[in-house]
């Protein structure tokens, strides 16, 4: 049970960088979504980030 919210923690990062990544697409008006690719991206990284801290803290 302790690891539990591991896998929510890791969607939900993944999740707010790709919305932002496609509000900036709008915002510029881009053709192809890259900045939703890339807060796809950099969410993966922050929550595999999160994810490995906490499993090393315990």
């Amino acid at each position: 049970m302790r690891f539990a919210g591991l896998g929510a923690t890791l969607a939900v990062s993944i999740g707010l960088g790709s919305i932002g990544g496609r509000k900036l697409d709008a915002y510029f008006a881009l053709e192809k979504p890259l900045m939703t690719a890339a807060g796809a991206l950099l969410g993966l990284a922050a929550g595999m980030w999160s994810v490995l801290r906490s499993i090393q803290s315990n």
